[in-house]
């Protein structure tokens, strides 16, 4: 290891508050101490870091207060040093970070909260896709239809959630007066996407979540006929299932069919 290479680990280490060891290669000038030059890098490490998770999880802010977001932001930032190229993907673990962290157990729907904030930027961040239509999937011939398969636009994903936290979401997103957490009586499922350069959520039954799940995970448009039987009539399921199929297509959630 080359000593340009140790100072550097050396320096690291003092910004990850591992160790103080920089100090003794860093000089005093007639106005500021040592101790005082390094700690204005570590300062504007740690403000940077929090400027970060702000812009991911501005709700989340506004819910805490500032001094209640700083404080979890300090506390994330100690637990997750960040090590992308990018500062755009720090703050990826604050869902995990609320829900294992002791202090925070207590209010489980921050972890969702933080989830959902997530997901959104992850949705506006993500490939750009043109969408099938409903011209193409009408050419298919009908003795294919069993068997074809969907891409889904790269910007879909799928949430279960337990809380209230996407109508606390908008309320405080609208600045409206803030609105008290719920837990509801069973998980409730969300699909997220972008579509025309928007971002787009809403909440599904039990039996469309399902399918969307299936769909993504690469099942045949057959197989998700066949798992909708467990809510639907055998006889009505086909028609139910190409109804669905025709409202992902409007809504932008398909890019292309395979077989």
């Amino acid at each position: 290891m080359t000593e340009l290479v140790r100072l550097q680990q050396a320096f690291q280490d003092y910004l990850f508050q591992v160790d103080d060891a920089i100090l003794q290669h860093i000089v005093d000038t007639e106005t500021v101490s040592a101790k005082t030059r390094l700690f204005i890098y570590q300062n504007a490490y740690y403000l940077r870091l929090l400027e970060a998770l702000s812009t991911s999880y501005p709700i989340l802010q506004k819910q805490l207060g500032a001094d209640g977001f700083e404080e979890i932001g300090y506390d994330y930032i100690r637990a997750y040093a960040s090590t992308y190229r990018s500062i755009r993907w720090f703050g990826d673990r604050m869902a995990d970070f609320l829900h294992e962290h002791a202090t925070y157990q207590s209010m489980p729907y921050l972890s969702e909260l933080t989830a959902f904030e997530w997901m959104l930027c992850s949705v506006f961040d993500a490939a750009d896709a043109e969408n099938i239509s409903l011209e193409e999937m009408g050419s298919v011939a009908p003795d294919l239809w069993e068997s074809m398969r969907f891409t889904p636009h790269p910007s879909l994903h799928e949430l279960k959630l337990e809380w209230n936290v996407v109508s606390v979401w908008q309320s405080l997103s609208d600045n409206e007066t803030p609105i008290e957490f719920v837990k509801s009586d069973s998980p409730v499922s969300w699909i997220l996407w972008r579509k025309d350069l928007e971002t787009h959520f809403c909440s599904l039954p039990e039996d469309e979540a399902w399918a969307i799940h299936a769909m993504l995970t690469g099942q045949s448009f057959g197989e998700i006929c066949e798992g909708l039987c467990h809510w639907h009539d055998e006889d009505e399921t086909p028609t139910h299932a190409a109804s669905l199929l025709k409202g992902w297509i409007g809504a932008g959630l398909i890019i292309g069919i395979y077989f």
